[in-house]
């Protein structure tokens, strides 16, 4: 009983509407656009995850905002990566390096992941979760403690299968997939 506490404890505070919306809102909010570009970028980001889910929710799509059903995932997903794109290249117009590959990386993450999700489920919390410490190194990269970050990231994984929410294989490609997109836009080796 406590296991399951811990858990759902860890589970909770690395919530994928959570994690999807901090990562947009820090690189948002750190970049040097004016205060109007960055008002307004937050609400999109902030509406983009949330008023998906509820209106799945309303039209009785979704069971949970876990989307524990894997076959209610594809509806959700593919709305978010629509926004997203259509966020992404608002934000191009910016020129703003840094806040374009923040929006770049949740874009092309959620796009891959949308893919999968057609066909497999793959953990969430540990998408967003991972594109989070990712994006938080690439922005501070003075601050070297964040490597640490990481560290919760076995916790974040053990957390959702402690739950039953996802096996160890969907944990896994749910870390090293958006790990591996954010290495290649954050930093590049061409």
């Amino acid at each position: 009983m406590a296991k399951t506490k811990i858990a759902r404890i860890i589970s909770e505070m690395f919530n994928g509407f959570m994690t999807m919306i901090l990562t947009p809102t820090i690189a948002v909010f750190s970049s040097p656009i004016p205060i109007t570009q960055k008002i307004i970028l937050f609400f999109l980001y902030l509406l983009s995850p949330i008023l998906p889910y509820l209106t799945l929710k309303k039209l009785g799509k979704v069971t949970d905002y876990e989307f524990t059903d894997r076959k209610e995932r594809p509806p959700y997903f593919t709305t978010i990566t629509i926004l997203f794109g259509v966020i992404f290249f608002f934000v191009l117009a910016l020129n703003v390096e840094t806040l374009t590959r923040v929006t770049m990386n949740l874009f092309v993450v959620s796009t891959i992941v949308t893919i999968i999700t057609f066909y497999w489920k793959i953990s969430g919390h540990m998408t967003y979760s991972t594109i989070l410490f990712a994006t938080l190194i690439y922005l501070f990269p003075t601050t070297p403690a964040l490597m640490f970050l990481f560290v919760l990231t076995p916790f974040v994984g053990w957390s959702r299968i402690a739950l039953n929410k996802h096996t160890l294989t969907q944990v896994t490609l749910g870390t090293l997939i958006p790990l591996s997109i954010s290495i290649l836009i954050y930093w590049p080796f061409w």
